[in-house]
């Protein structure tokens, strides 16, 4: 099965998409958890944020959505190099 998972931080232009396979729904998403973690390039905040309220909102934001789309649009993802 084929899956689209999406990072997100909440802000605008943060956004990441990862095309992964996976056994099955579940399977999908623990890989997405280690993706969030381990590749996303916006899971931790820089310097901007250095007050415990922003710390606080911005860990708040971070999420992930994962959904699964057919071979050929994860094909395709690939070719283009996501």
């Amino acid at each position: 099965m084929y899956y689209k998972v999406t990072c997100t931080n909440g802000y605008c232009g943060c956004d990441e998409d990862f095309y992964i396979e996976a056994e099955n729904n579940s399977d999908a998403w623990d890989k997405a958890d280690e993706i969030l973690e381990e590749q996303y390039s916006f899971t931790y905040p820089d310097e901007r944020f250095n007050d415990e309220e922003e710390l606080e909102n911005y860990a708040e934001g971070i999420n992930v959505f994962v959904r699964e789309i057919s071979k050929e649009e994860y094909l395709e993802a690939k070719e283009w190099g996501y």
